[in-house]
């Protein structure tokens, strides 16, 4: 039996041991996101400094990102039980730091640290599954393994809530080791690690620090846009220029080095890099919703906190039951079939999200979620799946953190840049405003007029605070119209896609290093193998 794959006739029980350990990982890492944000009310009101407190959840996101590509191209060189157990180890290690931390400064360095454990454990755990398990299987597996993420958005605030009312903010981090040492354990008992081509090359380490430096100062850049709602910050520049600049070298790095950390040969793939791009725009929408839609929700029609809540529920449950659903339906139907089917959700949703207004319902809203939940949900093991099938075994683990990293940088600039955008125009609205209400707006400043719209018993003036709801309606069903133009270029993007599924194999245009061209002899007479079964 091959080392790295089973057939379809193999049975598999045996098999399914290590896969509950990185499910076991992932969901720990998933779900510390979500928790850790639910008890930061909690650690500023111990610790003050409240001008940190976003750092406590963008710390760990920027390490987690910026460290993807080399995990898996680890992975990929130094084999992946091995990787995965260090990042386990180091995100045991930040998980204590954060429970005993004393300062907030403290506790943004040991979520950073976690961050540096988790980018671990989504890529490698998804190529170790990518080359154990066939086609059929896989594609299950990788609906269950994207489920995880709407498992996790669902239960983190209430976990979260119940550890930080009954046990103390610091359990929310004390609860991880023993988690963790359990997935160690059924990984390292029962995962067959395997070589590939990859092994024994050498390791490009100007390239590692090149592309960590890039994205990490490109995603500082993007985050503190956000944050302040503020491009003329002179550190934003300075973050982003240097970080395209990184870039710009690593691509030049790249070109000559044998063994590179993120091989260019990926991108002249058209099926490869349309899966890439359709791969943003989910991380995009997925990330703008779970941000602008709350807004709107409270913001602009004045629910409560409870019913802001709800307006994701539906979001939440449609994403998880549209990543099982996927898992199997992409056998049958294709890789891009349901990858324009989830666009076409997500365009649908958004569309519906435009022709909102000050009197639309907290239900009405949740409704209107429910369709980018089930674009969401199709599309995560759906895109997991089109790089895989398309990639040999060496580029495995490459290629799916390439895949997270794109679905990341495009949840960042679609809550960044569409954040900023969402504040401009609003702020403009504002301006439109004349006598008594502009003169109350300027007094009260950008705090005061949160308080206006997001109190659900404002101080002020209830015309004046309907004539800014209607401002921030127009301001978010712009965001809503731009997100929407980008899902339907995702529509056009995602026809690039591959058709069907693939055993693991190169890509036209590629292949493993020491395999022939295809129209070189291979050793022994015969033709060089195709890339794929």
């Amino acid at each position: 039996m091959n080392a790295a794959t089973t057939t379809e006739k193999e049975p598999i029980g045996h098999l399914l041991t290590p896969v509950w350990g990185f499910i076991l990982a992932m969901t720990v890492s998933a779900l510390d996101a979500t928790i850790a944000g639910t008890v930061t009310p909690t650690i500023v009101a111990e610790f003050g400094r409240v001008e940190l407190s976003a750092w406590v959840f963008g710390s760990y996101m920027l390490a987690l990102t910026a460290l993807l590509p080399l995990y898996g191209k680890f992975s990929d060189h130094f084999g992946r039980k091995r990787m995965i157990n260090i990042g386990i180890a180091i995100f045991l290690v930040g998980s204590i730091w954060c429970g005993f931390a004393r300062s907030m400064p403290e506790l943004v360095a040991a979520r950073g640290l976690q961050g540096v454990g988790a980018a671990a454990l989504f890529p490698i755990g998804m190529a170790a599954i990518g080359l154990q398990f066939p086609p059929r299987l896989r594609s299950r597996l990788q609906g269950v393994f994207a489920s995880v993420f709407g498992l996790s958005s669902l239960l983190g605030p209430l976990v979260g809530s119940g550890i930080g009312e009954y046990a103390g903010w610091r359990w929310a981090f004390f609860i991880n080791p023993p988690l963790l040492l359990l997935a160690a354990w059924l990984i390292h008992r029962n995962y067959r690690e395997h070589q590939t081509e990859a092994s024994g090359q050498k390791v490009d380490i100007l390239g590692a620090v090149l592309i960590t430096y890039a994205i990490a100062g490109v995603l500082y850049a993007l985050y503190e846009a956000g944050e302040n709602r503020d491009l003329g910050e002179w550190s934003v520049w300075a973050a982003l220029l240097t970080g395209i600049a990184a870039f710009v070298v690593f691509i030049v790095v790249e070109r000559r080095h044998e063994s590179p950390i993120i091989p260019l040969t990926l991108f002249s793939n058209s099926a490869l890099s349309a899966a890439f791009v359709v791969n943003f725009v989910i991380g995009l929408v997925m990330y703008s919703a779970i941000f602008f839609v709350p807004v709107f929700a409270q913001g602009v029609t004045g629910g409560s906190i409870g019913k802001t809540g709800l307006t994701l529920f539906p979001f939440q449950v449609a994403s998880i039951v549209g990543s099982l659903v996927a898992g199997r339906a992409i056998f049958k139907a294709g890789i891009r079939s349901m990858g324009m089917l989830s666009m076409f959700l997500l365009a649908a949703g958004f569309g519906l999200l435009m022709t909102m207004d000050t009197h639309t319902s907290a239900w009405v809203t949740a409704a209107y979620t429910l369709l980018i939940g089930a674009g969401t949900g199709v599309g995560l093991p759906v895109l997991m799946i089109a790089v895989q099938s398309a990639l040999p075994p060496h580029l495995m683990g490459i290629g799916s953190s390439i895949t997270q990293l794109a679905r990341e940088f495009g949840g960042m600039i679609g809550v960044s840049m569409l954040g900023v955008l969402q504040y401009y125009l609003f702020v403009n609205e504002t301006e439109q405003l004349t006598g008594q209400a502009a003169e109350l707006v300027r007094e009260a400043g950008p705090r005061g007029v949160s308080e206006m719209l997001f109190s659900e018993q404002s101080a002020f003036p209830a015309d004046l605070v309907e004539l800014l709801r209607s401002g921030l309606s127009s301001a978010l069903t712009s965001v809503f119209m731009v997100t929407g133009i980008i899902c339907v270029l995702g529509i056009l993007v995602s026809t690039r896609m591959a058709k069907e599924m693939r055993r693991p194999g190169p890509p036209p245009g590629m292949r493993p290093p020491g395999m022939p061209p295809a129209d070189v002899p291979a050793p022994g007479g015969g033709s060089a193998p195709a890339g794929h079964q």
